[in-house]
C-alpha cells in the first residue's frame, strides 16, 4: 500500500495524494533545501507516457509547491543524484 498524504488546495479543499518518496538534504552544498522536508507526489497524470510528479517542500509548517528557483534547482540536483546512483545518496535522509 502506498503512503498517502492529505494536502490543502489554495481554495481550502483537501486532497489525498500518493507519496512516491520523501527526503531531506543535509548537504551543505544545497543551502536552500538543507534540512527541509521534500515530498514527491504522484499527480496521477501522464505526459508522453511518463508519470507526472509534483514536488512540495515544508515551509512555515505546511507543505507547499516549490516556487523558489534556487531551491527547485537544488531539488532537481538531488533527484538526478538519486536516479544516477539508484541507491541512498550521501547528504539525503
Amino acid at each position: 500500500m502506498k503512503e498517502k498524504v492529505i494536502l490543502a488546495r489554495p481554495n481550502g479543499e483537501m486532497d489525498e495524494k500518493d507519496v512516491i518518496c520523501h527526503f531531506k538534504s543535509v548537504d551543505d552544498s544545497r543551502p536552500n533545501i538543507k534540512n527541509v522536508p521534500i515530498l514527491v507526489i504522484d499527480k496521477k497524470e501522464t505526459n508522453n507516457g511518463n508519470q507526472v510528479l509534483e514536488f512540495f517542500w515544508e515551509k512555515d509548517g505546511i507543505y507547499q509547491p516549490i516556487l523558489d528557483d534556487a531551491a527547485w534547482s537544488e531539488v532537481k540536483g538531488v533527484v538526478v543524484d538519486i536516479i544516477k546512483s539508484n541507491v541512498e545518496v550521501a547528504g539525503v535522509e
